[in-house]
C-alpha cells in the first residue's frame, strides 16, 4: 500500500503484523486503536488519528497537532492501471443526473461548458418544503441543462447532461 501526503509518498508493508515504511525501514506504524496510529522513528514518536475515509476517492483524513492532512491511498492495481496507461479504468462515467424525487428547480447553479467536481453543487430542488442541493456526482464538462428556474420535475427527469 502507497500513502502519499502533501507529496511525500510512503510506501507501507506489513512486517510481523506492524506497518513499516518500505523506503525507509526506520518508520514504522503502531496501530494503536481503531483510528489511531504512533508513527515511531530514531529520534521521534508521533500520534495521528484517522478523522475520515473516503473510498471512492482513495483518500484519507488524518488529524496531527490539530491540524488537518490529507492522504491518497494508492493500491498495486493503482498502480499497475497507471502503468498501463488506463489509471481511469475504474472510474465509473456518469452521463446524467436525475431528479432524485419530485419538485421545483429553485436554482440553477451551472451552465453548459461549466467544467464541475464530484460534490460540487449544481443545482437546488425543493421537494416537499425543503431546499436540497443537488451535487455533481462527477468531475465532468456540463453538456446541457434540460430544467429552467421555477419548473416543476419529476422522479428521475434528467437534470443535467454532462460531456
Amino acid at each position: 500500500m502507497k500513502v502519499d501526503i502533501q507529496n511525500s509518498k510512503i510506501e507501507l508493508v506489513k512486517v510481523d503484523n506492524q506497518w513499516v515504511a518500505q523506503t525507509n525501514p526506520n518508520v514504522s506504524f503502531i496501530p494503536q486503536s481503531e483510528n489511531t496510529l504512533l508513527i515511531q522513528t530514531k529520534n521521534q514518536t508521533i500520534q495521528v488519528r484517522c478523522v475520515g475515509i473516503d473510498k471512492t476517492n482513495k483518500t484519507v483524513t488524518l488529524l496531527y497537532n490539530n491540524q488537518k492532512y490529507s492522504a491518497k491511498i494508492t493500491e498495486p492495481m493503482d498502480e499497475l492501471l497507471k502503468s498501463m496507461g488506463l489509471e481511469n479504468a475504474l472510474v465509473q462515467k456518469i452521463s446524467e443526473v436525475k431528479a432524485p424525487m419530485p419538485g421545483l428547480v429553485l436554482d440553477v447553479l451551472v451552465s453548459p461548458g461549466d467544467t464541475v467536481e464530484v460534490g460540487q453543487k449544481i443545482l437546488v430542488l425543493e421537494a416537499m418544503k425543503m431546499e436540497n442541493a443537488i451535487k455533481s456526482p462527477t468531475a465532468g464538462v456540463v453538456a446541457s441543462i434540460n430544467v429552467s428556474k421555477g419548473q416543476a420535475v419529476d422522479k428521475n427527469y434528467i437534470l443535467i447532461r454532462f460531456e
